[in-house]
């Protein structure tokens, strides 16, 4: 038992030692003064940039603060450090050469990746370096980040074991990966949508000459009676006529200037081979009343433009706010299809028809005096 208490004893003991060794050297580390690189601010020596302005800086290297890496002093290595945190001291250095704080400029974060100095020593008077430099540049598009481009660089380098301006190759990296940045925005400035600052919708409604079984809506082209080519018995069917009316959109979207044009093309149209009458039906009061649908199927398209012009589209995801009232409005069609059919009679109440003739056609006029 007293033999199983000593050796338990010294391995404590040694266990103590062995953490007071590495505490003392960790101690004795800590106690290194690093050598601090400063960077400069001259203006004279950075170039100016036109495009944006420096938002923020962060700093997503492995090594942090203001700590770079080493540099070869006095024949030792030695830790080499900024000023300051590297996201503070490269946010005072690159603000510098961009503009102050602008709404009609980009506002752009700056993340770094990668900033580190490494030297050692080859021999006698002789010392090999390398520096590393990577960034990435975004901004925040309604909270949201959009990421832009990125820039990443290297130099190796060999010099004699004396004062060395370290600090000047740092510099020369910083102001490369700003000319880079500005480049990428003049190329890419009205060519690229993660550029656009606004999202402008423009509306193109087709009403072209009929072509094959559609004939598309136009106040200058009213429904005849040869556009209804579909079978004129339909079984089961106790109405005199129908027409098949619907509408559909096809979207693009492209970049101008600052902003994002989202170009919607709408079809408003009625289907021929879907659309029929019988022979003692063809007269003026049916045809007007066919039209009416025709024209209720053009005002549910002017209030689907209506709410898309009115609602929060966002560059990120205006997709599914399109498609959702897109879907809104065609049940809506629906609706109203239904309540002018049942209002009217299907057409044969005069005093309801010529209600709802006096509403839908001021309707129709007041959107196409707007236009």
């Amino acid at each position: 038992m007293d033999w199983i208490q000593y050796r338990l004893t010294n391995k404590i003991g040694v266990m103590m030692l062995t953490s007071l060794f590495i505490f003392l050297n960790l101690f004795s580390f800590a106690q290194i003064t690093p050598e601090i690189i400063t960077l400069s601010k001259d203006p004279s020596a950075v170039i100016r940039m036109n495009k944006f302005y420096i938002e923020d800086v962060e700093d997503k290297r492995k090594i942090k603060g203001a700590l770079l890496g080493k540099i070869v002093m006095l024949g030792k290595e030695k830790p080499a450090a900024l000023a300051t945190p590297a996201d503070k001291e490269l946010n005072s250095y690159w603000s510098n050469a961009a503009p102050k704080r602008n709404e009609k400029l980009l506002p752009v974060t700056v993340t770094i990746k990668d900033l580190q100095l490494i030297e050692r020593r080859l021999g006698p008077n002789r010392v090999a370096g390398d520096i590393k430099l990577e960034v990435t540049f975004r901004w925040h598009r309604n909270m949201t980040p959009v990421e832009l481009t990125n820039y990443q660089t290297s130099a190796t380098y060999t010099r004699p074991e004396k004062e060395y301006d370290q600090a000047k190759l740092i510099k020369q990296m910083l102001d490369q990966a700003l000319v880079h940045f500005q480049k990428w925005m003049t190329t890419n400035a009205g060519k690229n949508p993660a550029l656009a600052r606004n999202l402008k919708i423009v509306f193109n409604e087709i009403n072209s000459t009929d072509k094959a079984d559609t004939v598309f809506y136009s106040v200058k082209r009213p429904l005849i009676w040869s556009d209804f080519q579909g079978h004129k018995n339909r079984p089961g069917s106790r109405y005199a006529a129908a027409v098949f009316t619907s509408f559909a959109y096809e979207g693009h979207s492209y970049p101008k200037d600052d902003d994002l044009i989202l170009e919607i093309n709408l079809k408003i149209f009625m289907v021929k081979s879907m659309s029929w009458a019988l022979a003692d039906a063809k007269n003026a009061g049916t045809l007007r009343h066919e039209q009416l649908h025709f024209d209720v199927t053009r005002i549910v398209v002017e209030r689907f433009k209506k709410r898309l012009e009115e609602a929060d589209l966002t560059i990120e995801d205006y997709d599914s706010e399109i498609q959702y009232q897109f879907l809104e409005a065609f049940r809506e069609m629906n609706t109203e299809q239904e309540a002018y059919d049942s209002a009217t009679g299907h057409g044969l109440n005069n005093a309801a028809q010529a209600e709802w003739d006096r509403k839908i056609s001021k309707e129709i006029t007041s959107i196409y005096s707007r236009q």
